[in-house]
This record gives structure tokens, sequence and C-alpha cells, in this order.
């Protein structure tokens, strides 16, 4: 996507790092952005603080004209009471015809084909048929610029041009950063430009069509409608609307599929999920303990599993070879509904957070195989407390140092649940 924008690209990720595929990523934009490409980078603070704090890589791409970066709800002093607000999106827009959004992060861990500390997770590639006029794809460049504009949203970069005309190439020169050496006029970067360019060139050999692809229609599939959910975009305390419409657009089906990482509810979430099970046939998958990449999720999932089944919920403890991110909800044969939610109170309550619904049988047909194979390795837990095993499923036993960890963890986060 990055390598065929001609106009503009918007970048919008909860955890870009300075790793291998990140620095991939942003060689594409710096490439991009050689191009004339107008770029908006949009960053959560606190893994902007982490992880790109010191990347010259990064600081370079900042550093161009036509690249703004902004950083929301940065780290800060004045800002502490405010820094357990995060945003949790993941999305690019190209163009202004097609955007790509889902539960994927920008590091090693969701990215490339790396082999250790990786996750499964999904993202929906989504081409306007419509040159810009389609609704889900107006729904989503609206709220990036809502989030955009928020207060608690800091721009960086994009350098104005110069007012006077008869200023010394010199003192336009330095004014971009631009030194003066035995070479000629070198830019401040010059070094990460040259090591990002290598970089791209690299990719493009790897993958020569990363350029001159254009099967987007051919390779997608049509969806009758697409509309986007969102938790709200302000860095503060949220009404829970994505899980209120999963709730009301569930409240006709008669099979409703939940696939989330993990599962941490307070009453009101409960409260729908029994709502839901009561003319339904509720499914949640959720990563194993034994498999779970978040220890929290994992640890509340053993303190609080005999509420989550008293919602009339059956259970799929899933033993995946690597623990899965994903984030979807399967109404009937028609809907499917996918994002970064998490149906926990972080996602419900803190976090900005989008969702998009599709109205499309045959995705939906694709992602339900795709949760059927996830089925077959899990753990059936019934809501009656039965335990079936999966064709697929793989025993793992926890060694004593994973559960005195656990053990020792259940204590500890039960006044926190509310913030992981």
């Amino acid at each position: 996507m990055i390598g065929n924008a001609k106009k503009s690209i918007v970048l919008a990720t909860f955890d870009l790092r300075a790793d291998e595929s990140g620095t991939d990523l942003l060689a594409a934009l710096n490439h991009a952005a050689e191009k004339g490409v107008e770029i908006k980078l949009l960053i959560d603070g606190i893994y902007q603080q982490l992880f790109l704090n010191g990347s010259k890589e990064f600081q370079a791409l900042a550093a161009r004209k036509n690249v703004k970066v902004g950083v929301y709800n940065p780290v800060s002093p004045v800002g502490l009471f405010k820094l357990n607000y995060r945003m949790h999106d993941k999305y690019v827009i190209v163009d202004n015809e097609m955007y790509l959004l889902g539960g994927r992060n920008s590091n090693d861990i969701f990215l490339g084909d790396y082999t250790t500390d990786i996750n499964v997770d999904r993202d929906i590639l989504v081409w306007d048929t419509t040159k810009g006029k389609g609704e889900s794809l107006q729904e989503l460049e609206a709220y990036f610029h809502q989030v955009w504009n928020e207060d608690c949203v800091k721009i960086k970069g994009g350098r104005k041009k110069n007012i006077s005309e008869n200023r010394t190439q010199k003192e336009k020169n330095m004014e971009n950063g631009i030194t003066d050496g035995t070479q000629g006029y070198l830019s401040k970067y010059e070094k990460q430009y040259q090591s990002l360019e290598a970089r791209y060139a690299a990719l493009t050999e790897k993958s020569p069509d990363i350029e001159t692809y254009n099967s987007w229609e051919r390779d997608t599939i049509p969806a009758n409608k697409i509309t986007l959910l969102n938790n709200g975009t302000q860095a503060g305390p949220k009404t829970p609307l994505v899980l209120q419409a999963i709730r009301y657009l569930s409240q006709e089906a008669d099979n409703v599929t939940i696939q989330t990482p993990y599962v941490i509810c307070n009453g009101y979430m409960y409260d729908t999920l029994s709502e839901i099970s009561s003319h339904a046939q509720l499914k949640i998958i959720l990563n194993a303990v034994e498999k779970g990449s978040n220890p929290w999720g994992c640890t509340d999932y053993l303190n609080h599993k005999k509420k989550i089944l008293e919602t009339g919920a059956d259970v799929y403890e899933l033993m995946n070879q690597v623990p899965v991110h994903t984030k979807a909800v399967l109404s009937d044969e028609r809907l499917s509904i996918v994002g970064s939610y998490n149906l926990d109170m972080r996602s419900t309550y803190l976090d900005t957070e989008l969702m998009l619904v599709i109205d499309s049988r045959e995705l939906n047909q694709q992602i339900q195989s795709t949760e059927n194979v996830y089925m077959e390795k899990s753990k059936e837990v019934l809501s009656n407390g039965q335990e079936t095993e999966g064709a697929q499923y793989e025993t793992k036993v926890l060694n004593w140092q994973k559960k005195l960890f656990y053990g020792v963890l259940r204590i500890i986060i039960r006044p926190l649940r509310q913030l992981l």
C-alpha cells in the first residue's frame, strides 16, 4: 500500500518500534516521502516514548518537510493523571481510496516473517471502488481528523516554507537542518536517509511488486455494507460505545462467536454476555493460560472463569502454536466485526478502539473457517462446566515456576483489574 501511494498516507498505530519490521516500515514511508507523498503518522505516546525517542531513523523521517507526526497523550509530568488513557487504533489510509484496519501493531511481534515472540492477528483491507466516496472510508478519515485535532495530541514536523525569497541558500539550508561541510550541503540525517533507502531497495528486491501491484479490486471480495465503530477519541473516560454496538448487532442473532486474546469483565460486560447468550449460542475463543502472551489477562481468567461461564457462554481455551491476538465477533452468517477491541475493561472504558462491521457472507465464512480450526485446537468448557478437548488440542502442563508466578499474580491484580 505504501509503495503504491501517489498522494497521501495516514498511519495510526498503537505500538510502532524501531526493530526489524518497524524499520522496514519507516524505510517504506521515507521512500514515499522522498517521492513527495504527504504523510501523517499518529502514534500513542507511551510507545513513542519507550521505543522511538532514541531512533535516529524515526527522527529522520519526522524531519522531512512533508511528514507530520502526531503523538497521542504524550508522557509528561503534566499529563500523569491521564497516563492510563491510550490510543489503541491500528490503521493505514492510502490516497483516499483504500485502507487497512485491524488489531496488528507495527513491530516484529506482528509483522514480517520472524519466528520468535510472534502473535497471529487479523486486518481487513478495504478497497473503495467509489474513489473516496465510500461510507466507511469517509468515516475513518473523519475519525482520524477528530483524533488528530484532540487537545491531547502533540503535532511534530512538517516545516513551513521560507517566507522571504531574499534569504541566502545557506540560511534556508540551516533552517531545514542542513549543515555546510567539506562535501557540500549535507542533511543532518543524511546517513539515516541513505540507510533507509538501502533498506527499501532490499525490500523491493525481495518483493518486486511493492510499487507495481494493482490488483486490489480483483483480490478483494464484495461487501454489502461496511460501517466503522469507535469508542470516542478523548484522553479520558469512555462510554462503552463499541460493546453497546456489539450487543445491539447481536440481538437478533442465533449464533455469536467472539474471539478475543483474553476476557476481563465488570458487571455490565457480564450482563451483555448474558443477554446475548439468552437468545443465541455464544462461543468465546481466547488464548489458553498455557499459551497466552498477556499474563494479566491469563491471571484474571483464572480468577473469574466461573463468572464467564455463568453468563451462559461456552468458552474455548485455545492452544494454538503461537498466541492469537485477533479481536472479532461473528453474528450468524452475515456480519463480521473486526478490529482492535479486546473484551476487557481497558478497551471498553479507557482506550480509543476501532471495529469494522462488515455485511458479507463470503468474509464471514472465511473468518468462521479459521475460528473452526481454532476451536478444534481448544479445550471446550461448556457453561455447565463440562470439558471436551478438540481433535487438534495439544495438552501443555505449566511448570511449577509458572504456577507460582500466576498464584502470586492472582492476588496482586485483584484491585487493579479495571486498568489492565
